[in-house]
């Protein structure tokens, strides 16, 4: 079981590296589109569409190994109140509803990516059409990854391991 999640984490952190590329990618291309337009009057074709896609792709590449390293935001005002044994009953029952619901965006979102895989559906008009089933995809694998993740976080804290939380504080 530990080698499983260990793989699967290694996978969460892949995408998160595959999504931070992707960051650093568009912000190039807003910068040429907006340098062509400033100087050149000559914007690139497609650029808000590529752009409103991407940033879907890019947040579901990272939303599962974004919850594993504790850096979602969250308040603790309640939670720091409760004693040990409460915090840990909210925290579980906070890892069964973010399963079921990362859970039901993967069943809700899976005909509608087959589908979309099927017809060759696209965003956009000529000349730049995205297609969409690859993001539409991300998405899945994404939800899908996040339940999993909810689930290994769950099974830690009844097992009496407390969760990891990012360092900073504002």
């Amino acid at each position: 079981m530990k080698s499983l999640v260990k793989l699967l984490h290694g996978f969460m952190a892949t995408l998160n590296v595959v999504g931070a590329i992707w960051v650093l990618l568009i912000m190039l291309l807003i910068t040429v589109d907006v340098a062509g337009r400033a100087f050149f009057n000559s914007p690139l074709f497609g650029v808000p569409e590529i752009v409103k896609i991407s940033v879907v792709g890019l947040v579901w590449c990272q939303m599962a190994h974004t919850l594993k390293i504790g850096a979602h935001l969250r308040s603790t005002i309640l939670l720091d109140r409760m004693s040990p044994t409460a915090r840990r009953v909210i925290e579980i029952i906070s890892c069964l509803l973010g399963l079921i619901t990362f859970a039901l965006i993967v069943y809700s979102g899976w005909f509608t990516t087959v589908e979309a895989w099927n017809i060759g559906e696209f965003e956009g008009e000529e000349p730049v059409r995205v297609p969409t089933a690859p993001i539409r995809t991300l998405v899945l694998i994404g939800a899908a990854l996040t339940a999993i993740q909810f689930l290994v976080m769950m099974v830690e804290l009844i097992r009496g391991k407390t969760l990891q939380q990012a360092d900073g504080e504002f």
